[in-house]
């Protein structure tokens, strides 16, 4: 997910020299949540050397995929331009992740301009100090999502003794704020900010459930339910943790989004209509390849736009090298177009002298040379 969503937003940092304390740590800023940087007991400082002539706005610490009690609880971000006198920027206790391999985004309390800043953490009973990642931002992350309104999450095991249970609570501590912040996450890809008007979901019954599938979502706005597989968590885990994690999230991005998305007016329903169908599961693919949660070398020629979920998703996501907001345009087309048609969406999108087969034929032509490479 990281490499999609923040690689545009690492800081770039420069090698560094320190006898007393640990400057620019490779596995912290590796963009890979499968390595950790391991401190030590009591109280780590991290020194971060930035080219940056801008205050940092914000940032994001990473659990890794070790047990909970190795997360930073408590930190102190200090900045400094000699590396001598440092002043504090940003200051956070009794932080919890709530998954393993999650994010903590914060905004910089007191921003100022500096070169060198210094991360001092430590974990909530001196335990040594596993991280798998920070990234440092000088865009404020949360602006236009402070706002956000996150639905009620009922959370229910119906089978608590599956294997697939006992392996999702390793992965997610804490499955309300675990599905919140994914709520938002999908919010950000489908509307500009929290202020849109968008479909007001309300309360969200997420149920893990030993069956034969993956996950299916049910009901509509207000009140919607998840299922998600115990059968299907326990054969996603046999690569490892991390990869668990990449398909629980993706699963999760997907079925949110058709909490969140418009439903197409005029064409009659999911149903009834193969263009009505094809327009749901498409976007909800799309969100998830934007996302960063699908292996896109998976992408092949071929197919149709009314294919539906991964064909579709991934030509509307293909759609954001032409427009970076081009997901945004094209779900915006389903709340504002009377009779709904993939058509009139991409001439809304793209102008009148666009085309769904013109598109198509693009997108196809790209995906033919992307493969020759």
């Amino acid at each position: 997910m990281k490499k999609l969503i923040l690689s545009v937003l690492l800081v770039p940092f420069l090698a560094c020299q320190s006898q007393s304390l640990s400057t620019n740590p490779k596995e912290l800023l590796d963009n890979d949540l499968t390595t950790s940087y391991t401190g030590k007991r009591q109280l780590n400082q991290i020194v971060f050397d930035t080219e940056y002539t801008t205050p940092v706005l914000s940032y994001k610490i990473y659990s890794t995929g070790e047990l909970p009690a190795y997360d930073p609880t408590n930190w102190t971000i200090k900045g400094s331009n000699d590396r001598k006198k440092w002043t504090i920027v940003d200051e956070r206790k009794d932080q919890i992740f709530c998954s393993r391999f999650q994010e903590i985004l914060c905004v910089v309390q007191k921003p100022a301009t500096y070169k060198y800043y210094m991360l001092e953490a430590k974990t909530s009973n001196n335990d040594t100090l596993k991280i798998a990642e920070v990234v440092l931002s000088n865009k404020n992350l949360k602006a236009g999502w402070e706002n956000f309104k996150y639905p009620k999450v009922v959370f229910e095991s119906l089978d608590p003794d599956t294997e697939g249970n006992k392996i999702y609570h390793q992965l997610v501590q804490n499955p309300d704020e675990y599905v919140k912040y994914h709520t938002q996450k999908v919010a950000e890809i489908l509307y500009y900010t929290a202020n849109d008007p968008m479909v007001d979901v309300q309360e969200i019954d997420y149920t893990l459930k030993d069956y034969n599938g993956v996950s299916a979502k049910g009901g509509s706005s207000p009140n919607i339910n998840i299922v998600y597989s115990t059968q299907h968590i326990e054969k996603s885990a046999k690569e490892s943790l991390h990869k668990l994690d990449f398909e629980t999230r993706g699963v999760l991005y997907h079925e949110l989004t058709h909490g969140y998305q418009f439903e197409p007016k005029g064409i009659g329903n999911y149903g009834n209509n193969k263009t009505f169908w094809a327009c749901i599961e498409g976007i909800a693919d799309a969100v998830r390849a934007e996302a960063g949660l699908f292996d896109m070398s998976t992408r092949k020629p071929g197919g149709n736009w009314m294919d539906g979920y991964r064909t579709t998703g991934f030509f509307i996501q293909w759609l954001t090298t032409k427009d970076p907001d081009a997901i945004r345009k094209f779900h915006l087309t389903v709340r504002d177009m009377d009779v709904w048609s993939f058509d009139g969406a991409i001439k809304k999108v793209f102008g009148p002298e666009a085309s769904i087969e013109g598109m198509w034929n693009e997108y196809q032509e790209y995906l033919i040379n992307n493969a020759k490479k």
